[in-house]
């Protein structure tokens, strides 16, 4: 059907309701995808050695800071503005190629000093095939955005969810055979070209030739802005995997690289798909202080008795939890995993503080905040260095810490928000629910010599039985309990256009 003989609005689905059905596709697509990431983890690391999964991460950890140049914020720069036509898109769609293609010469030209920066030459060929990766990406860019423009979630959905899991099967494929590095190497290239050639075919759209278009230097000026926010958090995250890579080789790192991606785990899965219930929902409220305080301290029970729990209880399990997932080679990961899942509760329950910028509108504040805060937690984690990796996840476990109260007083001064009912919520929460819980299971894994998979049962059993007691004795709990499940069903429930945020 041509553009101009699409029927009339109200003979189909309105705006609305479009969107509606696109939030619960989208919340619905991002836990698949990343069901798949965690699984294909799981998987993967019974065939594929520390050593390799170490190599991938170095090669990552530092060229990955050119997916964000890659991308230098032009998708969200075209997805905010309703008014965007053809010959604008079209010029995005060259700029991100360009810039894709250009970065894709740069990264393997770097593959030389990059292998000699971690003393690794398995790197230089590793690097050199990952460099398409942000041509692929360049190109699919702006394809992405027209389906998201359009509100088509579905489509978005098999492009997010059918490429990262034929990926998968290629890279479990190539592991089977003994081709450990090669096996994720290619996970990486087959995600970024079966993504390219499923967004080409399910667009439709196309560009056209690059001409001169009006305001596209403020889109530009946007998509800049964005992407340095960006590079400053992707710097802290991955400054801690850079340095154990440089420092003690592949294989601490592939066994620091693992148990990080499990202890964030529970965020992704719990914490990102709330976030887009949360933030409308506060935005409703937002004029009336007494009722946006009580939705404030509702919205932080996700955190504290959902995503906390789960990682305390994560982290007293530690190496029988990690041995059971990854498989005996991955026991030594254990520590470190604990220690890393503490950290992310911090950021967990920092959450709630982005939350209050982007509905006040404070991205500047965000930003100040973030550029004094950051650099906190690079110290800490290069100080924990002198430690080892263990030490390197102390020292991110106290940055984040440091990072939530800092966060919780930038909100204050910034806003003027009460901020003490958040900060008493939450130790409350995690010190009757999620704490004595954690040192529970810690106390199973430590004393009970039995095998992994039956510490595991009994640690989430003693847990349980522990949340079910505390929520007998007291009222408060079970009224938050009611408050969570209420959350659980905004979240798959159809919500308003504002719910309706983009696919990542």
């Amino acid at each position: 059907m041509a553009d101009g003989d699409s029927p009339p609005a109200q003979s189909g689905p309105s705006l609305g309701q479009r969107a509606a059905r696109g939030s619960a596709i989208t919340l619905a697509t991002q836990l698949t995808r990343s069901l798949i990431l965690l699984g294909g983890t799981i998987v993967l690391a019974r065939l594929v050695a520390p050593e390799d999964f170490g190599l991938i991460a170095m090669v990552l950890a530092v060229s990955g800071v050119a997916e964000i140049l890659r991308d230098s914020g032009l998708s969200w720069a075209a997805l905010r503005r309703t008014d965007l036509t053809q010959q604008q898109r079209s010029n995005l769609f060259w700029i991100n190629t360009a810039i894709g293609l250009g970065l894709a010469g740069i990264v393997f030209v770097l593959s030389w000093p990059l292998a000699a920066f971690y003393g690794e030459s398995v790197l230089i060929q590793a690097v050199q095939w990952v460099a398409p990766i942000y041509f692929l990406n360049g190109v699919a860019t702006q394809f992405r955005v027209a389906m998201n423009l359009e509100l088509r979630f579905g489509a978005l959905a098999v492009v997010d969810i059918l490429a990262p899991a034929v990926a998968l099967v290629v890279a479990v494929f190539l592991a089977s055979g003994g081709q450990g590095l090669a096996a994720l190497v290619a996970q990486q290239v087959a995600t970024s070209a079966i993504g390219l050639l499923l967004a080409l075919s399910l667009a439709r759209w196309w560009p056209s030739l690059p001409r001169r278009a009006p305001e596209m230097k403020a889109l530009f000026g946007f998509g800049v802005s964005f992407a340095s926010v960006q590079l400053l958090s992707y710097a802290t995250r991955n400054v801690d995997s850079i340095a154990i890579g440089r420092v003690f080789g592949a294989r601490p790192l592939g066994l620091y690289d693992q148990a990080y991606q499990l202890s964030v785990a529970p965020l992704v899965l719990l914490n990102s798909p709330m976030s887009r219930v949360a933030v409308p929902v506060l935005a409703r409220v937002r004029g009336e202080q007494d009722r946006y305080i009580a939705a404030l301290r509702d919205a932080q029970l996700i955190a504290g008795y959902v995503t906390a729990t789960v990682l305390l209880v994560a982290a007293g399990l530690g190496t029988p939890l990690i041995t059971l997932l990854l498989g005996p080679n991955w026991a030594a990961a254990g520590p470190i995993f604990s220690v890393l899942a503490i950290g992310s509760v911090f950021r967990s329950i920092q959450q709630i503080a982005n939350w209050i910028f982007v509905v006040e509108d404070r991205a500047g504040s965000m930003l100040r905040l973030n550029l004094i805060g950051q650099p906190i937690i690079v110290a800490l984690i290069l100080l924990g260095l002198m430690a080892g990796p263990i030490g390197v996840a102390a020292g991110g476990a106290l940055g984040w810490c440091v990072f939530w109260l800092m966060s919780l007083a930038w909100v204050h001064r910034t806003t003027g928000l009460p901020v003490r009912p958040l900060l008493i919520d939450a130790v409350r929460i995690v010190g009757l629910v999620g704490l004595p819980a954690g040192v529970a299971t810690f106390l199973v894994a430590s004393f009970v010599p039995l095998a992994p998979v039956w510490v595991v049962l009994l640690g989430l059993a003693v847990a349980a039985a522990w949340c079910a007691c505390i929520a007998l004795l007291s009222r408060r709990v079970r009224a938050d309990i009611r408050t969570l499940t209420r959350f659980a069903r905004l979240a798959v429930k159809r919500q308003g256009p504002s719910a309706a945020a983009p696919a990542e």
